[in-house]
């Protein structure tokens, strides 16, 4: 799997990630790259998606595309 917070800002991204960060059912997730950080809660990405909106994904959670 390909460490997302290693990957250029501005690169684009296609993950999968948990509908609400907290559910069994899995959206797709397409925009650009903004930053990496480190928090309280581990590692993750900021990510502004496709139709302008911004969301902060936690690393543990992302299910990477084939």
């Amino acid at each position: 799997m390909v460490n997302l917070s290693e990957k250029r800002n501005g690169r684009r991204i296609n993950v999968l990630y948990p509908h609400n960060g907290n559910s069994n059912v899995l959206r797709s997730v397409k925009g650009v790259k903004l930053r990496s950080y480190t928090g309280p809660s581990g590692k993750g990405i900021t990510v502004q998606e496709d139709s302008g909106q911004i969301r902060s994904l936690s690393l543990k959670k992302i299910v990477q595309m084939s």
